[in-house]
This record gives C-alpha cells, sequence and structure tokens, in this order.
C-alpha cells in the first residue's frame, strides 16, 4: 500500500513539474499578444481636428539596406515637402527616437526628420553584422549613404544634418567629406578633440 502511495506521489509530482514550463509559456504567449496588441510597433500618425490621419504627413518605421546592411529609421513630418533633416544618434548605439515620446522636439512641424538607427543599435542590430565593419570609417560612409537614399527619396538637391555626441564626431566627417550634399550641419554636445576632452575631465 506504501509503494502505491509513493508512485501516486511520484506521478503526481511529474504532472505538476511538466505543467510549470506550459504554464510559463501560456503566460508569456498572453503577455506577448497584450504588448502586441498596444503597441503595434508602428509610430503614430498626425491625426487632424477630426482624428484623421493629417493629409500630407509622414510617420513610418522603415528598413533600408545601406552598404550591405539593413538598417532601419524613423521618418517623421507634418509635411513630406519640407526639408530633410537627418538625425544621427550618440552613444556608440543609443538611438534617440524613443525620447522624442516622451520629450516631443517639435522638428517634426518644420523639417521632414529621420531618426536613423546606425548599424548594430535599435532597429539596426543584427548578430550577422560583420564586427570588423564596425569602425568610425563606417560609420561616415554610412551616414553619406543614408543622405544619398534621402536625396533621392525626397527629391531634396541637399538635405540638414544634425548629430549628437558620438554622433556629432562622424557627422562632421560626412559633411567634411561630403558637403555638397547638405545646406547645414548642426552639432550637438559636438565633438572635437576627445582625448583633450577627457583629461580635462580626468583633472
Amino acid at each position: 500500500m506504501k509503494l502505491f502511495s509513493n508512485s501516486l506521489f511520484v506521478r503526481k509530482a511529474m504532472r505538476m513539474i511538466l505543467m510549470i514550463p506550459a504554464v510559463f509559456i501560456v503566460c508569456l504567449l498572453i503577455i506577448g499578444s497584450m504588448l502586441l496588441a498596444y503597441s503595434p510597433g508602428k509610430p503614430q500618425p498626425f491625426l487632424d481636428e477630426n482624428g484623421n490621419p493629417l493629409a500630407g504627413s509622414i510617420s513610418e518605421k522603415i528598413h533600408v539596406s545601406i552598404n550591405g546592411v539593413d538598417q532601419g529609421m524613423f521618418i517623421k513630418s507634418k509635411d513630406i515637402n519640407n526639408p530633410v533633416l537627418l538625425f544621427v544618434h550618440g552613444g556608440p548605439g543609443m538611438p534617440e527616437y524613443w525620447l522624442t515620446q516622451r520629450y516631443p522636439t517639435g522638428l517634426e512641424d518644420i523639417f521632414t526628420v529621420v531618426w536613423w538607427e546606425q548599424r548594430g543599435a535599435g532597429l539596426s542590430y543584427s548578430a550577422d553584422i560583420p564586427p570588423e565593419t564596425m569602425t568610425a570609417e563606417q560609420f561616415v560612409a554610412d551616414t553619406i549613404e543614408v543622405t544619398k537614399y534621402l536625396r533621392q527619396r525626397f527629391g531634396k538637391e541637399k538635405i540638414y544634418l544634425m548629430a549628437h555626441s558620438w554622433g556629432s564626431y562622424i557627422g562632421i566627417q560626412a559633411a567634411a567629406r561630403e558637403p555638397d550634399l547638405y545646406y547645414a550641419y548642426i552639432g550637438m554636445g559636438q565633438i572635437s578633440h576627445q582625448i583633450q576632452s577627457e583629461q580635462l575631465a580626468y583633472q
């Protein structure tokens, strides 16, 4: 009788052990479905006073092949005919579009703003990116290539280039190499002489 009870206990225990992963997976699926319903991964459109998408506006998330790597960007504007502004984020590897959801910039009122996420970061992350391409030189080349894509897509002779922190290093290099592509370069937290900056900060 004792042996029978023990084997019954073991069977129940095994059932419980097998149920735990199944319940965990079901919970993950439910949470994932809720997150997907709440945030389908599309940027919110600009709306008119009637709650309809604003005519002539753009609000999209896209991927484009840039120098052989699939790279993502958010494009936002209340008027697609506005001048194009390419924003080069800092880090390395810290896209900044997400900050605009809580702290709106207002740039979309006067520009078609492109929040490009650099290779290896955010929308542009992939474990398949060759590590040897993760160089400052490559990021400068990518910036120029993204610029050329935007000029062609929006039919602009030139665009504006804004860059922040680490992005300001590659942004200013791109502007210096291809000045004819840009109306102006705007640096935020501009890097100029990083070694001296670190030495001064240390002192």
